[in-house]
């Protein structure tokens, strides 16, 4: 194990006991996109569940969008390397959407629409599975470019949170790789060589979060080196003070 494999554990065992998110005998559905940053979570995570004390199940799973916006890859692809190099089993859904939904024109698609038709997806699968987390592969950046999203286009101090406990679905959203820079993850991908394929969505270039990202964070850390981490601390220091008292349930 490389020293930069054994840093970014350490990093993740750090998030998962700051904000408890895994429990004895839990199990947890992780969704699988493909990108640099899902699998990496796979990667980080299978090593975790192989070595770590607490015993708990993860399912991976592969939503098929059966609508315009189609970013879908080779499957069977995806399969191989879960069972063979990773042990643990792929299922894949295909999601449809009703006629009337906004993601089946082509003024309405968008980030927000898509995310939200594949959470229901993965809300009903819980059900389904017996699970009762979510974890999802968002890192340090994300949180950070989200957060400011939230105050510029939103107008709104709120944070994507590492640990997000639903209480109308009575399931809790977890982001182990929160203390994760995506440099980093991008360094492990390549040093593992573990395979990823590029979102072909095509309004991506296009988002307010690339815009946010790119013209606001990215170019502010050209000034202010540790504008992202000190951002994000500042960040989860006021997200602790809120909302750990009450399990954080947001």
């Amino acid at each position: 194990m490389s020293t930069l494999e054994k840093k970014l554990l350490k990093k993740m065992r750090n998030a998962i006991h700051d904000f408890d998110m895994i429990q004895e005998g839990e199990t947890i559905i992780i969704g699988v996109s493909w990108w640099k940053d899902s699998m990496a979570l796979w990667y980080l995570m299978s090593q975790i569940l192989k070595h770590s004390k607490v015993k708990f199940k993860i399912r991976a799973v592969y939503i098929f969008k059966d609508f315009l916006i189609d970013c879908d890859i080779n499957f069977q692809e995806k399969k191989e390397y879960f069972e063979n190099e990773l042990n643990i089993p792929l299922e894949k859904i295909n999601l449809s959407l009703p006629k009337e939904s906004k993601l089946n024109d082509g003024v309405g698609q968008s980030c927000q629409w898509c995310a939200y038709a594949r959470r229901i997806a993965m809300f009903k699968l819980c059900e389904k599975r017996g699970a009762t987390k979510i974890c999802f592969g968002h890192h340090m950046d994300d949180i950070v470019v989200t957060s400011m999203m939230n105050l510029i286009e939103g107008r709104k101090l709120k944070i994507m949170p590492p640990v997000n406990k639903m209480s109308l679905w009575k399931i809790t959203f977890i982001r182990p790789m929160a203390y994760l820079r995506e440099k980093e993850i991008v360094n492990l991908v390549r040093q593992r060589e573990i395979p990823f394929s590029p979102c072909n969505c095509p309004v991506w270039d296009d988002t307010m979060r690339n815009k946010i990202k790119f013209g606001l964070v990215r170019e502010n850390e050209k000034n202010f080196p540790k504008f992202t981490e000190n951002t994000f601390w500042a960040l989860i220091k006021d997200f602790k003070e809120k909302y750990e008292k009450d399990g954080y349930t947001m």
